[in-house]
């Protein structure tokens, strides 16, 4: 089964589900591991791309979005590292609603 949506179409149904993961995340800050956000990046359409020291993800649907680098080390991610990553997956979450709403009109 595959986790991303790169040749798939983003609906509403799909960002609310992928919303609420993100919200379970920050619900357990002290306690997000990198697979977790990895898994939550691509999602939202977002693929690893060979760029610095970490782990980067690039979005395929929101070409101008910035890249995220994900740490991908053993254990429990610092949470103010893990909070900012959710911010950022949460601006895409963001830009894809209205893009979807865009679309609509």
């Amino acid at each position: 089964m595959q986790n991303d949506i790169a040749g798939d179409s983003m609906d509403k149904k799909k960002l609310k589900k992928i919303k609420k993961t993100l919200n379970d995340l920050r619900s357990k800050p002290n306690n997000i591991r990198s697979k977790e956000l990895i898994k939550l990046a691509k999602s939202l359409g977002r693929r690893l791309f060979k760029r610095g020291h970490e782990p980067t993800y690039v979005s395929n649907l929101l070409p101008r979005s910035y890249p995220i680098s994900i740490p991908n080390h053993p254990g429990a991610m610092p949470r103010f590292t893990a909070e900012n990553i959710l911010d950022q997956l949460e601006q895409d979450i963001f830009a894809l609603e209205n893009s979807i709403e865009e679309k609509r009109i």
